[in-house]
C-alpha cells in the first residue's frame, strides 16, 4: 500500500538552484528529472540526465543542483508498508532510471495528484494507492530495459500509439510499408524497431490481435463467421479460417462449439 502526502508537476527553479537535505525526508522522494543535474545523495555523486527517475529513500541526505540553466522535474513524496517493494521489483534506490517516454510518467503523476486532491473520498486512498503501484511498475519496467533501444529512439511513442489502434481497430488495414512510410523509415527498420520494442514481429502481432478478437466474438455473439472475418479484417474466409486454425489447432466453427459447451480449454 502506497500513500502519498504532496508533490508537484513541471516545477521550474531558475538558474542557480540548489534543494539541500541534511538529514533527508522522512519519506521516500520520487524525481522525474526533466533538465540535467547533479546530485549527492548520501556518500555518493552522480549527475544525472534530463529525462530520468530517482527514487531517494528516508532519513538519507541528499542536495541536487542545477547543472545549465533552469532545473526542472516532477516530483512526490511517498511512503509504502513495506520497504521490500523494492527488491520483489527489482527497483534499486539512489539510481538513475532513463525513461523511454517521459510524458507517459508525468501523466501518471497528474493522474495521482487528480485522485489525491479531487477524487471520491470513497476511493481515494486505494486509487492513489493502485496508481502508485502501477507507476512503480512501469519504472521497473523502464529500469530493466534501460539498455534497449526504445530509451533512445523517437519512434517509440508512435509505434505505442500504433500498437493500441490496433488493438482497438483490428479491422483497418496495417500494410508495413506504408507505415514506414508515414514515419520516415525504411520498412525493415520499421519492422526491426517493433520487435526490438514490443518482443514480437509486427506481422505475427498484428494476425495474434485479429485472432484474439475473432475468440471474443465466436464466444459471445452470434454473428457468422463471414461477418466476423470481415470484422477482423479479413477478406477471404478461407484465409481468416487458415489463420485461426493456426494459431488454436481448431477452425472458428469449433471454437465456438467447444465455447457454448464449455469444453474449450
Amino acid at each position: 500500500m502506497f500513500q502519498v502526502s504532496v508533490g508537484g508537476c513541471n516545477s521550474r527553479h531558475p538558474e542557480p538552484y540548489v534543494m539541500f537535505r541534511p538529514k533527508g525526508l522522512s519519506e521516500y522522494l520520487l524525481l522525474i528529472v526533466k533538465t540535467k543535474a547533479a546530485f549527492s545523495i548520501g556518500q555518493q555523486e552522480l549527475t544525472v540526465d534530463a529525462d530520468c527517475a530517482i527514487i531517494i529513500p528516508p532519513d538519507l541526505p541528499y542536495r541536487y543542483q542545477s547543472v545549465s540553466g533552469d532545473y526542472i522535474n516532477d516530483w512526490i513524496h511517498f511512503s509504502c508498508d513495506s520497504d521490500s517493494v523494492w527488491s520483489e521489483l527489482l527497483l534499486p534506490l539512489c539510481t538513475p532510471i532513463p525513461l523511454p517516454d517521459p510524458s507517459r510518467f508525468s501523466m501518471f503523476l497528474q493522474q495521482i495528484f487528480w485522485e489525491r486532491n479531487y477524487g471520491s473520498s470513497r476511493f481515494r486512498t486505494e486509487n492513489v494507492s493502485l496508481l502508485m503501484q502501477l507507476l512503480m511498475h512501469n519504472l521497473a519496467d523502464a529500469y530493466r530495459h534501460r539498455n534497449s533501444q526504445r530509451r533512445y529512439s523517437p519512434y517509440y511513442s508512435r509505434l505505442q500509439t500504433l500498437r493500441l489502434t490496433m488493438q482497438s481497430q483490428p479491422d483497418r488495414s496495417y500494410e508495413a510499408d506504408r507505415i514506414a512510410e508515414n514515419l520516415g523509415i525504411s520498412t525493415s527498420y520499421f519492422q526491426h524497431l517493433y520487435t526490438e520494442f514490443f518482443g514480437i514481429s509486427f506481422q505475427s502481432d498484428r494476425i495474434r490481435m485479429r485472432i484474439e478478437y475473432a475468440r471474443q466474438l465466436l464466444a459471445g455473439t452470434s454473428l457468422p463467421i463471414r461477418l466476423i472475418a470481415e470484422m477482423c479484417g479479413y477478406s477471404s474466409e478461407v484465409h481468416f479460417y487458415r489463420q485461426f486454425k493456426a494459431h488454436g489447432g481448431m477452425t472458428p466453427a469449433e471454437y465456438r462449439d467447444c465455447s457454448s459447451t464449455g469444453k474449450r480449454s
